[in-house]
């Protein structure tokens, strides 16, 4: 079997055999990275302007193709364990709502009308499709813990086969369960040291704004500042509803939250889901089965695990709210205890220390807010992935895009050539993916994740250059030479 590529429909010459038996084949199997960096530098070559030096020419070129390369590796790992958060869910949720209210408002308008219509449909449908996506992808997770973990092979009749079989199943266990644990471990820890490092961050603000408050206490009365320490000791007691111990002990209670999440996902998936779809041998006919299979999909669109635990993010993460109000107000209605302090020292002040204050009230409920939403939702739907094993699938397709950096290195022709790879393609690679799913571990997005990975590698693939240039300075020479001399005529094609 063969396939082709016409790259002019017109010529027979221009197409191009990928058969197994044709000389391109190893080519395109054995060095798929190479094709890709080859792709990515000669589209570098045509749009980007690059300086006249031959050597920071070739650096540029390399860097950026890295990047792009790890890029593209990431996007794939991205694909292999698609995850879509609930917060860019919820942003497609809300842009559906909004275009139904916009169809009600011009429903007189045809045209308007029937766009905001049309957009409503989509955005549905795109957000079934990746709440569908996210309880494939937890079932894949959790399919492959069970792999890992779980005892197998017990129903098997013959007691020989059994054994045998048995025997080789702990002997797997025994090294992939620590394994998996292990890693689930390590992402959880760093996912936990982000949340507890923003409130950190947000105490730094809070403990500037409280040195403000002080350095205006000498304006009040004896009275108004008995007052003000009065309040200012109850804002140290809301306080350490944030603190390190307070947090630690919120994040073990979201942990027992989810105690039960494992079991009641493969009750729903086997007994709630999988067992409705008609098989090869049930009643009616083929269209018929077809039919009733493709609306259990479509009424199953949801992600289950987070149904199943949104009841419990919700209390977590009002609870977080009420308390960053209780400090800081809602700038609505709600006065938190600060606005309290401001409005006290208001009278007494000018209006640029008014200004400084409400400045620094405006910076630190900011930042308490996001350390409180790092917490309650995004550690929240990292945790739940983690407990249905996300995490060392995602180590498994990153080491694979790792494995196929390894392969453009290793089929170089020369040493040189090799050591240049590795220093300008390979180690970028590898420490570029490595940056995207540790950013991942740290609740970035992962979008986010992709594109910051992609520029440690260019980054690192800039010294890599550097390095290179150092340890092979007799090939730097020659591809100077080559840069230089006049570019080879391609082989006249014949019809």
């Amino acid at each position: 079997m063969a396939f082709g590529l016409y790259n002019n429909p017109n010529r027979y010459s221009s197409y191009v055999n990928f058969s197994a038996a044709s000389p391109n084949a190893p080519e395109v199997i054995a060095k798929p990275i190479e094709k890709v960096e080859n792709v990515i530098t000669n589209t570098v070559d045509s749009f980007v302007k690059e300086p006249q030096d031959e050597e920071k020419k070739k650096s540029h070129k390399t860097a950026i193709a890295a990047g792009s390369t790890v890029l593209v590796l990431s996007t794939l790992v991205a694909l292999l364990n698609p995850r879509f958060s609930g917060k860019f869910l919820g942003k497609l949720q809300n842009l559906s709502h909004k275009a139904a209210v916009n169809v009600q408002k011009n429903k007189d308008d045809i045209i308007k009308s029937k766009f905001y219509k049309t957009s409503e449909k989509v955005l549905k449908k795109v957000f079934d499709i990746f709440q569908f996506t996210n309880s494939a992808n937890a079932s894949k997770d959790l399919g492959f813990k069970w792999l890992c973990t779980a005892e197998k092979f017990n129903g098997v009749k013959n007691d020989s086969a059994r054994k045998v079989l048995k025997t080789c199943d702990a002997g797997f266990r025994k090294l992939m369960t620590p394994l998996h644990e292990g890693i689930t471990k390590w992402f959880d820890g760093i996912s936990k040291s982000t949340v507890y490092h923003k409130y950190n961050s947000a105490g730094k603000k809070l403990d500037y704004l409280d040195d403000l408050i002080k350095n205006y206490k000498n304006k009040l009365t004896p009275s108004e500042q008995k007052q003000l320490e009065a309040k200012l000791s109850e804002i140290k007691n809301a306080q350490k509803y944030f603190s390190q111990e307070r947090t630690a002990e919120r994040l073990a209670m979201q942990e027992k939250s989810m105690s039960h999440l494992e079991k009641d996902f493969k009750d729903k998936l086997f007994n709630g889901y999988l067992k409705q779809f008609k098989g090869p041998r049930s009643e009616g006919t083929f269209k018929q089965k077809m039919e009733h299979n493709k609306k259990i999909v479509q009424d199953n669109m949801s992600f289950w695990a987070e149904d199943m635990l949104m009841p419990s993010r919700n209390t977590f993460e009002q609870e977080g709210k009420k308390a960053v109000e209780e400090l800081m107000g809602d700038g609505k209605n709600i006065r938190g205890k600060y606005n309290e302090v401001i409005d006290m020292l208001s009278p007494h002040i000018t209006k640029e220390e008014k200004g400084l204050l409400d400045d620094s009230l405006r910076v630190a409920k900011k930042k308490l807010g996001k350390a409180n939403h790092s917490e309650c939702v995004e550690y929240f739907d990292k945790k739940r992935d983690l407990m249905l094993g996300g995490a060392p699938s995602d180590i498994i397709s990153g080491i694979g895009m790792i494995g196929l950096s390894g392969i453009a290195v290793g089929t170089a022709d020369t040493k040189e050539d090799r050591v240049s790879r590795a220093l300008t393609l390979g180690f970028p690679a590898v420490a570029g993916i490595g940056a995207s799913m540790a950013l991942t571990a740290m609740l970035f997005s992962g979008v986010q994740s992709i594109i910051y990975g992609s520029i440690a590698s260019a980054g690192l693939s800039q010294l890599g250059s550097i390095a290179d240039r150092t340890l092979n300075p007799k090939k730097t020479v020659e591809n100077l030479a080559q840069s230089t001399s006049p570019p080879k005529q391609p082989p006249v094609q014949t019809v």
